[in-house]
Order: C-alpha cells, then sequence, then structure tokens
C-alpha cells in the first residue's frame, strides 16, 4: 500500500511516500479499515517534530483523525464486518497501549490501517467520512475542557479565545448544543461573521478591542 512516514524528527523533509509499505494484518482483536479520509491536524507536527516526554517510533505513520470501511476482521472482532463504515477513536483505552494512534501506532496517511476493535465507532449513513473524519482530536479535546473538566451547563456564560481555529470552532458548536451563552473572540471580521453564523450570542476582535472590556 502507499503510506506518507514520518522517518524523523525535523522538518517536513523527515516526511516520506512509500508506495509498498506493508500492508497491514488484523490480530485477533483487530480490524483493517481501508481509510476514506483522513483529517490534517496540528498534532500531526507536533508528532513529526518531536515531544518531550513521549518516544515516537520511527518510522511512523502519522494520522490520528480517520474514518473509512472495515475490509477484514480478527477472530475476536466479529462484531464488526467488511463494509462497516467506521470512525477511529485515536486514544488507547483499555490500559494496555500507551500514547494513541498516529503517535505511539501507525496512522491514517496511508490506504489501510489496522486498529484494535474497541477503538472503532460506527458512523450513520447520513453522516459523510470526510465529516465524520473532523471529529476525533479537535472535538474529543473540546468535549473534555467543555463537558468533562468544565462540566458547563445550560444557562451558563462562556469566553472562548481562538475561537475560529479547529478546537475553537468546536467548543462554540459543543457550547451551542448545551445551551450556554458564548463570547467567541477572534482577529478577523470574516472569522467573526462565521462564528456568528456557527451560533456565537457574542463575538469580540481582540485585534482591536480589548477582551476585557468585551467581557
Amino acid at each position: 500500500m502507499r503510506a506518507v512516514l514520518t522517518v524523523g524528527h525535523g522538518a517536513r523533509d523527515r516526511l516520506q511516500l512509500d508506495e509498498n509499505f506493508p500492508d497491514p494484518k488484523a490480530a485477533r482483536d483487530e480490524v483493517v479499515v481501508r481509510v476514506a479520509a483522513t483529517a490534517v491536524n496540528y498534532h500531526d507536527i507536533f508528532t513529526r517534530r518531536g515531544m518531550p516526554g513521549i518516544r515516537i517510533p520511527l518510522p511512523v505513520i502519522v494520522g490520528s483523525d480517520i474514518a473509512g470501511e472495515v475490509v477484514a476482521v480478527g477472530a475476536d472482532a466479529q462484531a464488526w464486518k467488511p463494509g462497516d463504515r467506521v470512525l477511529v477513536d485515536p486514544v488507547f483505552r483499555d490500559g494496555k497501549r500507551t500514547g494513541m494512534i498516529g503517535e505511539t501506532t501507525h496512522g491514517g496517511r496511508a490506504e489501510f490501517i489496522a486498529v484494535p476493535a474497541a477503538q472503532l465507532i460506527a458512523v450513520p449513513q447520513e453522516v459523510s467520512l470526510e465529516d465524520a473524519a473532523s471529529l476525533p482530536l479537535a472535538y474529543g479535546t473540546a468535549y473534555r475542557m467543555l463537558v468533562t473538566q468544565g462540566q458547563l451547563v445550560r444557562g451558563e456564560k462562556i469566553l472562548i479565545l481562538g475561537a475560529s481555529g479547529g478546537v475553537g470552532v468546536a467548543c462554540v458548536q459543543i457550547a451551542k448544543l448545551l445551551g450556554a451563552e458564548i463570547l467567541a473572540g477572534t482577529s478577523s471580521q470574516p472569522k467573526l461573521r462565521a462564528l456568528a453564523a456557527l451560533g456565537a450570542d457574542h463575538v469580540v476582535d481582540y485585534s482591536k478591542e480589548g477582551v476585557v472590556e468585551a467581557v
């Protein structure tokens, strides 16, 4: 299969296209997914540059936001079948592995990927695989901040800075669904209009106006 490898830490010249990387095989508890879409995330750059305290096995295929179709299943992964449309949760939660897919194990910048069956989430037919692949890192991070840690509830007020970035947009959308009153900050008029369209109740251009005054 074709795959983009990170062969060492550093700049973009550390990326290498391999036209004949070995196809993955499913272990007993794994499935093989044909990658239909993988999002470009800043975490990929962190992985390529190297992160203090995290040992990256090189070469590694990055890409943590992955959606596609199941093509093969292991003996203990029979809950899934070929053709199932799936999203991959990149964060290992079984206590057996550390790190995440696309960081400490191969990720989605390839035609196929083998992942533990426990990492899969079914994608409804009405959701495109491209849209699904945009979710895990940005929206997972936003949900953890707002809900798991912040315990945001209806009627509360929230200030979101850097609201036009990936995680910021996710925060605006999740906060809106939760019924919070949102003040979103960014640095240009087009971004302000986009945030208002996403549901921000108030917007502030902090390149021109003080955030404290806006609050």
